[in-house]
């Protein structure tokens, strides 16, 4: 059985896993229970197929990426959808092949067996994050070491990164599903992922518009630990949450 949920940051605390400084800690939410309507059709279709590369050219996973409307949208078009529509992202990243691109993306000559990677990040903000984020369990559940724990930081520079406990064994050839949850809709695939472990490689994929003003984590922090809100008439302002060091 794998740690899905809140245990997963307790036994990382336990076998002492090593965390970011000033990171907010986020929940892993089941991407197999999530109900969603229709993919936004982008210039390539719903799904834009792309490869990790790493700095010498040779590729080291696939990466598959789409954008969803919530369930009972039946087509998803950002410019007529209401504002604050809720868009979740979604990368089914699979380490050590490459399965055919989308154009323009080239697919390099040489890709690399990869076994053992171990993180998956964003490298830009999660612009508009609505802090829920999360992993196919039934993925995991196939294909990773019993007792695996998942963790994701919501980093203080505003991107997301899912950690693999050490030994999970996500090795080639082995698809694991991952998501996150925006009220932006995407701007093209310039976006920039981060496959990693003993290689690392980025790959193209859907970014979200930018907006003004990006929740830090420290926000998720306030708001789940109940200090932020209305007492009576009264409103009473948290006082700062000094971060562990992990």
């Amino acid at each position: 059985m794998r740690c899905h949920a809140n245990g997963a940051w307790l036994l990382a605390l336990l076998t002492g896993a090593p965390g970011s400084l000033g990171a907010a800690l986020i929940t892993p939410t089941d991407l197999d229970g999530l109900a969603l309507g229709a993919m936004i059709a982008g210039p390539v279709g719903p799904e834009v197929e792309t490869t990790f590369v790493d700095t010498t050219g040779n590729g080291i996973g696939d990466l598959s990426s789409s954008v969803s409307c919530p369930s009972g949208f039946a087509s998803c078009v950002p410019s007529t959808n209401p504002p604050g529509a809720l868009y979740t992202y979604q990368h089914a990243i699979t380490p050590g092949i490459d399965l055919p691109n989308d154009p323009p993306f080239p697919s390099p000559s040489t890709v690399l067996a990869f076994d053992g990677a171990d993180r998956f990040s964003l490298g830009f903000p999660a612009a508009g994050f609505v802090g829920i984020a999360g992993y196919s369990f039934s993925d995991a559940d196939s294909v990773l070491v019993a007792g695996t724990s998942i963790i994701i930081e919501y980093l203080p520079d505003n991107r997301l990164e899912w950690r693999l406990s050490p030994g999970a064994g996500w090795d080639t050839g082995e698809t694991i599903r991952f998501f996150w949850q925006t009220t932006q809709p995407p701007s093209g695939p310039g976006g920039q992922y981060t496959l990693g472990s003993t290689m690392t490689g980025t790959a193209a994929g859907p970014q979200p518009i930018p907006i003004a003003t990006v929740p830090s984590p420290a926000t998720f922090g306030l708001l789940a630990s109940g200090l932020l809100g209305m007492f009576g008439i009264y409103w009473r302002a948290p006082k700062p949450i000094k971060r562990t060091e992990r």
